[in-house]
């Protein structure tokens, strides 16, 4: 028996699509960020977080002054925006019932850290901007995870790359903890598939979105 497809808005549809396809604007934020340090900013060793450090009072934390900061902690706060819209409305691609709502809170949670991130920038508190960047590490990851099951009986190629993204957002996340690990590297491995991620997925929402309005349709 086929699976009928959820229903689904093209106006929603367009406008989530775009928004996720506008989270790729953060790794240009980034890089230009990182190019503005007044030291070479290293990706091995150096966080990212690094880069949203407001002060340059001459504490250990403030030493990192980084120039640009305006800039990550804007894009910080605007990828969590714009992963809460692309959530809200691409959710007609999940079916109704548990699946869906957990997707939605999983992104909920995810969106919510990231934005917190760029808002209390580490030097200003660190143990705050800790305890508010910690739950997108796991909520974006899980929350792949659960997109790929829900998708894995009607979009079967697409359901197993999104999990192949979370699998590598959930090695990397692990990695973090192990001794000696450089820190750049294993943060951005857990940080950076659902990036990835979520811009393919707004990418094949737009030409979803195409071809169900196309004249020629069915």
């Amino acid at each position: 028996m086929r699976t009928s497809a959820p229903a689904r808005r093209p106006l929603a549809v367009g406008v989530g699509g775009a928004a996720w396809v506008l989270v790729a604007l953060y790794f240009l934020a980034e890089v230009v960020t990182a190019r503005a340090w007044l030291r070479p900013y290293r990706v091995r060793t150096n966080s990212i977080s690094n880069l949203g450090v407001t002060g340059c009072d001459g504490s250990a934390a403030t030493r990192l002054y980084s120039p640009l900061h305006a800039v990550i902690n804007s894009a910080f706060v605007l990828t969590g925006v714009l992963i809460l819209v692309g959530a809200v409305c691409l959710r007609g691609f999940l079916q109704p019932g548990l699946l869906r709502r957990l997707a939605l809170a999983l992104f909920g949670v995810a969106a919510v850290s990231a934005a917190l991130t760029g808002v209390i920038p580490i030097d200003v508190d660190a143990h705050l901007h800790q305890i508010v960047a910690t739950p997108t590490f796991v909520a974006r990851n899980a929350a792949m995870l659960v997109v790929a099951v829900g998708l894995y009986k009607r979009w079967r190629v697409f359901a197993l790359w999104t999990g192949l993204c979370g699998l590598v957002g959930i090695l990397g996340t692990a990695a973090i903890l192990l001794p000696g690990a450089p820190f750049g590297i294993t943060e951005r491995l857990a940080l950076y598939p659902f990036i990835v991620w979520v811009v393919t997925a707004g990418f094949s929402a737009l030409r979803a979105r195409a071809w169900e309005t196309s004249p020629e349709t069915p």
